[in-house]
């Protein structure tokens, strides 16, 4: 069973295939470098056979007498190099020529079998090289590279190449597969990594999007087989509180509809007491009660949600619902752009500025909207110049029925369901709505709508 669940798309075999992909993507880059390269790839110095075959020529050519050690030399050389006999060194053999390429040196000696054998490696871009008067006609003939052994009876023979035939050393070499390792590790782990994680966030911004609306739709089933059933029981206990919360809302809507004929039935009755004073105390009641009950009814059809997102513009919007106003010769300032774009439910969004407005005119005067975007999203402010609320009250208002004058009747307007009712809506929209005393006097309601919304 382990096998098998190992073998299906899970998060572990996802790694054991990051971790083989980089080794494969190892092996393929540096056969690459080795194939097309050029002569980077070759083999290095060291390991070229260029040693050997240099040893080889000094030996002989030490064994044979010096009138006709030039010829030899000239008919030593190779494609890959030439070969000159000199009585003098092509330069002077200084300590810095001996030791600059020491790991050369010391296998060449190695070569000879000649731990003390003097030999310089030299090329032209060196300055003591370029200023000898010995090396100018070599330099004119194009020639780079060069390595001048010292023979036993004390004169030189130099081996030159006009370009170069041998790869890159063996250090710099395992740097190169180390940087080809690490390349291909860091670019499969990050594609796995993302592979993986987009789903991880999916998840999150679907909590988060659950955790504002609870109608947000299902997550795709995507990513390991570990990630999948998480969503998939995410999926399931999102429909399972969605159910829960449906039913309840069903279940006190009819309630509170079925309390609409007994309550008639009271206001019937009522009409039969004789005493006035009985009769007009039970019609208030009846009234405060008929008012809860359609509050509560108008709060069940905001939840219920039926209407569909669509695009619409939000200054406009917010425009219309002013110039309604200024027919009833209510003046609202606006702040803010002409028209903004934005994805949601309209006529949700208008009952909640207009039951704001609704209470700024109630209980303050001179309204006023701001409108702001921005990369983080929406803002609507509206703002009174009322006396404001306690600032230990200001969450208390969204509850329902939580008003803070001292007695609910209709005549005072609505029964402290109306910013229940607007931060259910606007939270819906995955957005939240606070309300904050402003430092210059007056209330002010601050609507954020995230630009997931638009």
């Amino acid at each position: 069973m382990k096998v098998r669940r190992w073998l299906g798309d899970t998060m572990a075999r996802r790694f054991g295939l990051t971790i083989l992909l980089a080794i494969a993507a190892t092996l393929l880059m540096n056969g690459l470098f080795v194939a097309l390269a050029g002569v980077w790839g070759r083999p290095s110095f060291e390991k070229s056979g260029l040693l050997d075959a240099a040893a080889a020529t000094v030996r002989i050519t030490e064994a044979q007498p010096p009138g006709i050690r030039a010829a030899l030399a000239s008919s030593a050389g190779t494609g890959a190099y030439s070969v000159i006999w000199s009585v003098e060194p092509p330069v002077d053999p200084s300590e810095h020529l001996q030791t600059v390429y020491m790991r050369g040196v010391t296998a060449f000696r190695r070569v000879l079998d000649d731990p003390s054998r003097t030999i310089i490696f030299f090329n032209s871009d060196m300055p003591e090289v370029r200023s000898s008067e010995r090396m100018q006609d070599l330099l004119r003939n194009g020639l780079r590279f060069f390595t001048s052994v010292r023979l036993t009876d004390g004169t030189w023979l130099t081996f030159t190449a006009s370009q170069r035939s041998w790869g890159i050393s063996m250090p710099l070499r395992y740097i190169l597969i180390g940087l080809f390792a690490g390349l291909s590790t860091i670019i499969f782990a990050t594609a796995a990594a993302c592979a993986t994680a987009a789903p991880v966030e999916r998840l999150a911004a679907g909590v988060r999007r659950f955790g504002a609306n609870p109608r947000a739709p299902a997550l795709p089933l995507q990513g390991p087989a570990e990630l999948r059933e998480t969503i998939s029981a995410f999926n399931n206990m999102q429909a399972q509180i969605r159910r829960f919360v449906e039913d309840r809302t069903m279940m006190l809507a009819a309630i509170s509809h079925d309390l609409r004929t007994p309550l008639t039935r009271m206001r019937l009755r009522g009409e039969f007491i004789d005493d006035p004073v009985q009769q007009r105390k039970l019609f208030q009641d009846v009234e405060e009660m008929q008012s809860m009950v359609d509050s509560a009814l108008a709060f069940f059809r905001d939840d219920a949600g039926h209407e569909q997102a669509t695009s619409f513009d939000l200054a406009e919007l917010l425009k219309t619902i002013i110039d309604n106003y200024g027919d009833q010769g209510i003046e609202i300032a606006y702040s803010g752009p002409d028209h903004a774009r934005w994805s949601g439910r309209p006529q949700a969004l208008r009952r909640v500025f207009v039951n704001l407005l609704e209470n700024a005119i109630k209980h303050a005067a001179l309204p006023s909207i701001t409108l702001r975007v921005t990369q983080r999203g929406a803002e609507v402010t509206v703002r009174d110049r009322g006396p404001g609320i306690d600032d230990d009250k200001l969450d208390q208002v969204f509850l329902p029925f939580r008003r803070l004058s001292k007695a609910r009747q209709p005549s005072t307007g609505g029964m402290g369901l109306g910013l229940t009712s607007a931060r259910s809506i606007v939270r819906a929209h995955g957005g939240d709505i606070t309300l904050q005393n402003h430092a210059s006097g007056g209330l002010q309601a601050v609507i954020v709508l995230p630009p997931s919304a638009a």
